[in-house]
């Protein structure tokens, strides 16, 4: 209803719009309920999860930072394979490492905008050690194979925004209005990219 208000009353252009949601139900939902309200006008809008609109940025940008255009995003089965192997290279044991909690480790760094290089100066312990050093070649190995996971999505998105101050400029003027469905789940990487994307607006909702 907002983004319909801001169209109708406030004559602001669909294009100049993005609304972010969490799941693809409820992005689905979003878009269906916005092509009912505001019929052709809403193909402009850039309305669908977080992960899938930092995936566009990426496409179209990505390369600033050595991004392939072409990259897959893995899956959270590829995923645990790659830290396995990534295991393996590093000669981490998986019975005393469960897979699982180093994935789940090097996401939680990820979710808190730290790379290898972020999350180094943070160790402070045995086992946060060997995080990083699987988290070093988990890195390597996805860079190898042109591919991301979710988080890098995210991730990635911010260090763009952060070092290339054209692209970030240019998202900055486009989106005049910017909205995040459940604003509570948001990331400390979610958080970070919206802040930066209505830095010139300043209208988030």
């Amino acid at each position: 209803q907002r983004i319909a208000y801001l169209v109708r009353v406030g004559g602001i252009a669909p294009y100049r719009i993005a609304a972010v949601t969490f799941t693809n139900k409820a992005a689905r939902e979003m878009r269906n309920r916005l092509d009912r309200l505001l019929g052709t006008r809403s193909e402009d809008l850039t309305c669908g999860t977080f992960h899938s609109f930092c995936a566009s940025i990426l496409r179209m940008d990505g390369s600033h930072l050595g991004v392939d255009r072409s990259f897959v995003i893995y899956d959270d089965e590829d995923q645990a394979k790659v830290i396995k192997r990534a295991m393996e290279e590093a000669h981490i044991d998986p019975k005393r490492f469960p897979v699982g909690a180093v994935r789940s480790a090097i996401s939680g760094a990820k979710s808190n905008l730290l790379d290898p290089a972020g999350f180094a100066p943070t160790v402070r312990s045995y086992y946060e050690e060997v995080i990083l050093r699987v988290y070093e070649r988990y890195q390597g190995l996805l860079g190898q194979s042109k591919t991301v996971d979710f988080d890098d999505l995210l991730l990635k998105t911010h260090f763009l925004f952060q070092r290339v101050a054209e692209v970030a400029e240019r998202y900055q003027d486009r989106y005049v209005h910017f909205m995040v469905d459940e604003f509570q789940d948001t990331n400390v990487a979610q958080y970070a990219i919206a802040r930066q994307l209505s830095e010139k607006y300043r209208n988030l909702c």
